[in-house]
């Protein structure tokens, strides 16, 4: 933190996010009237169709050189000087538009006002991530996305109102009454920073990408008037979008008082920098996939609802629609946790298929036309702004604590490029008869395959291809059964959207589920590592190998538990059964181990280890309140140095040996009291000598593969299968035992633990197989 901020803990006044809000919509509102008024304007002051291409251009250029400069600006001065100045250079600069009375000071009021406008919108967006929003910055960008669509439905309005409200200059005097307005709000009602103790040096990187960016968007605009095909100003605009993106992921590594490093593996201290430049990366992308979505739209729509004869107005009705699907993805947004990648997949597919969709307007019922164009528009924006939203927030998550001005350029600077791409097609290009077709064509599939391509870059790309091959699939489905005039109705129309929509949610919840699935696995073994840790291959002199599978496959451990621990006292293995299932056995389970692990390396007799083990699950079965708690288990002990072991059996089976020739018998041990009952230690049970001639591998198990039933609701044989596998290790042993029992039973009722021990070879020996 540099000290400059203030200590916005809390919430915001309601009227200041409103305040908020409104300054970011600005840069939204200006350059839409600008777009809707230009005609007029040029038709009054006497521009031809090069001078209006030009005032685009100057927009443009005046737009990013704003953004960067105010950028810059706001981590000098900070926003408390920034904004102000800002809000009065945009009512200057809209009072000289608005009054203007030639092309000359037409231009210079859209140089001031565009620039001013952006350095609101910066400003704006510095102040975002100090409000805090009680960590609920997602839903605040959302709250946002929809006030912008109210800017946009307003601007529609207002161009269509243009004529009754006193013209196109009353339309321009918007803006600068909006900034009169906010100006004495700034000071009252928003968080703001002072400037900086230590002002951050300007990066040389930053510098001429900021240079280079302002003349790509120049070139945007100048690329058609040289009769440029619509392909190469789309590889212009990924050119700009690629250098913007290069020009402010420098910044971000020098705010954390780092100098620039080479890139580092995953999970060293590099990646925080890695992850912060893919977020931006991605909203670079989804920003100027936004602006070039929006302006092609506007575009599309003019000259399809007009070329049948229809008036400017219905265009303007459609272009609303677009504003109503912005703010219903806000408005969802804002209540619904929005995760990036499917949003992008599922939105901007929507978006990309509601286009393609607008070719098949009944252009001889102009209605109808507008109604389906606008349906088809209100998808597009809702798709559209559905990518926005996760990938803007974490935008501004990862916006710095300095320099935060010149990280912020990046989104917005985006949308200008993106909309700079559309904008720069020359006007008379659409208007005229003979080009409109042409233009609006290649505009219309360019426009196409960027939100596919965008789908797949920043979404899921199953996701994205489910909902494009949904929709055109119905759509052929539809020719080939019926007609063109049949998939051209109003209700076909709506289908083949829906229907891609629904397929597209339907992959992304499978793909929801998959990964749920994934992460649930992932928990059960992580939890049954840190329960149950794999037996060691050796202990002592002992080699071992267990084996474990539960009944409830959901949680990955149950109610039979195993371990070994070598000691000063000699090798210990423990196996054991507790009563019940599921998380209250896995948890009794925890305790019997950890006081296992413990009180091994600390008791040296046998049985008073059994007998710490048994207090000490009567102390667990008291603290949960169940009487009948106990648990089976075997204890066996192998002294350092012995040729045999020592076994005590707390109620639990026997275990079986298998001796030379597969020979498989039963090893008797007297049985004691299970353990929880608190009576061991009144009872002294005595440990019993058990012989481990070389070659005789024992095993230890629970009741789970001795109860085993198959269909016929016979038990498992143990002695039988035991006595026809064949030799092997002891790794082989258990495995091939596991996989004989679930051919056996298909259906476990319990869990079932194996541990096979035998005399290791003398190092050296070559010896490889411990089963005889």
């Amino acid at each position: 933190m540099s000290g400059t901020e203030p200590a916005a803990t809390g919430g915001l006044h309601p009227l200041g996010r409103l305040a908020l809000m409104t300054g970011v919509a600005l840069g939204v509102l200006a350059p839409t009237l600008h777009n809707s008024t230009l005609v007029r304007a040029g038709a009054e002051l006497g521009m031809d169709g090069r001078a209006q291409s030009m005032s685009q251009g100057l927009v443009v250029g005046a737009s990013l050189a704003g953004l960067f400069v105010g950028g810059r600006a706001v981590d000098v001065h900070g926003t408390r000087r920034v904004l102000p100045w800002s809000l009065t250079g945009a009512c200057a600069g809209g009072v000289v538009l608005a009054s203007a009375a030639g092309p000359w000071q037409y231009g210079a009021g859209l140089v001031i006002e565009s620039a001013s406008v952006m350095g609101v919108v910066v400003g704006m967006v510095v102040a975002a991530p100090l409000v805090h929003w009680s960590g609920r910055l997602s839903r605040a960008v959302a709250s946002a996305f929809a006030v912008l669509a109210v800017a946009l439905v307003a601007g529609a309005a207002l161009a269509l109102a243009a004529d009754r409200i006193g013209g196109w200059r009353a339309v321009e005097a918007v803006p600068p009454l909006v900034s009169a307005a906010l100006l004495p709000t700034v000071f009252r009602l928003l968080p703001m920073t002072s400037p900086p103790a230590r002002v951050p040096p300007p990066l040389p990187a930053y510098r001429a990408g900021t240079i280079a960016v302002v003349l790509l968007g120049a070139l945007l605009q100048a690329a058609p008037l040289r009769d440029w095909l619509d392909a190469e100003v789309i590889a212009l605009l990924a050119v700009a979008l690629g250098t913007l993106t290069m020009c402010c992921l420098p910044v971000l590594p020098s705010l954390r008082g780092r100098p620039r490093r080479r890139r580092r593996p995953s999970g060293t201290g590099g990646n925080g920098r890695r992850v912060a430049g893919d977020a931006t990366g991605a909203a670079v992308v989804a920003g100027g996939v936004w602006g070039l979505a929006m302006s092609a739209l506007a575009t599309v729509l003019l000259v399809l609802l007009t070329e049948g004869g229809g008036e400017q107005a219905q265009s303007l009705v459609a272009w609303a629609g677009f504003g109503a699907g912005f703010a219903a993805a806000g408005l969802y947004g804002a209540r619904r946790a929005l995760e990036p990648r499917p949003s992008s997949a599922i939105g901007l597919t929507l978006a990309a298929v509601s286009i393609a969709l607008l070719p098949v307007l009944p252009h001889d019922h102009h209605t109808a036309a507008t109604v389906i164009a606008s349906l088809l528009a209100v998808a597009v924006g809702f798709g559209v702004v559905l990518a926005q939203i996760p990938w803007a927030a974490r935008f501004l998550a990862g916006l710095p604590a300095e320099a935060r001005g010149a990280a912020a350029t990046a989104y917005p600077a985006a949308v200008v490029l993106g909309g700079a791409a559309v904008t720069g097609i020359p006007y008379d290009s659409v208007i005229s008869q003979a080009t409109r077709t042409e233009t609006t064509d290649g505009l219309l599939w360019i426009t196409v395959t960027v939100l596919a391509l965008a789908a797949v870059v920043l979404g899921r790309s199953a996701v994205a291809i489910a909902v494009a091959a949904a929709a055109a699939a119905q759509y052929l489905l539809v020719t080939v059964l019926s007609d063109d005039t049949y998939a051209r109705r109003p209700l076909s129309l709506a289908a083949f959207v829906v229907s891609g929509a629904i397929v597209g949610l339907a992959v992304w919840t499978r793909g929801r589920q998959t990964e749920r699935l994934a992460r649930a696995l992932a928990g059960t073994t992580a939890l049954q590592q840190a329960v149950l840790r794999p037996l060691p291959a050796r202990a002592g002199d002992l080699e071992l190998s267990g084996f474990y599978r539960p009944a409830t496959a959901d949680f990955g451990i149950g109610g039979d538990f195993y371990d070994v621990a070598s000691t000063s006292h000699g090798t210990r293995v423990l196996i054991g059964d507790v009563r019940g299932k599921g998380l209250q056995a896995v948890r009794t389970v925890a305790d019997v181990l950890g006081c296992f692990r413990s009180q091994a390396h600390e008791t040296a007799d046998l049985a008073e280890l059994a007998a710490r083990l048994d207090r000490h699950i009567a102390r667990t079965a008291a603290g949960q309140g169940d009487g009948e708690l106990f648990a089976t288990a075997l204890l066996l002990e192998r002294p350092d140095g012995s040729q045999g072991l020592n076994a005590l059996n707390c109620g639990h089976l026997p275990p079986v040996a298998i001796g030379p020739g597969r020979r498989v018998e039963e090893v008797p041990l007297p049985a004691h009291l299970p353990m929880g009952l608190g009576l061991l230690g009144t009872t002294a049970p005595r440990p019993t000598p058990v012989h481990l001639p070389r070659g005789t591998v024992l095993l230890l198990y629970t009741d789970g593969l001795s109860e085993a039933r198959n269909a016929s609701g016979v038990f498992y044989p143990l002695t039988e299968r035991l006595a026809a596998l064949p030799p092997g290790s002891l790794r082989d042993l258990v495995t091939r035992l596991g996989d004989d029992l679930g051919q056996w039973s298909h259906h476990l009722t319990d869990d079932v633990a194996l541990v096979a021990l035998a005399e290791a070879e003398p190092p050296g020996s070559g010896a490889t197989d411990a089963t005889p």
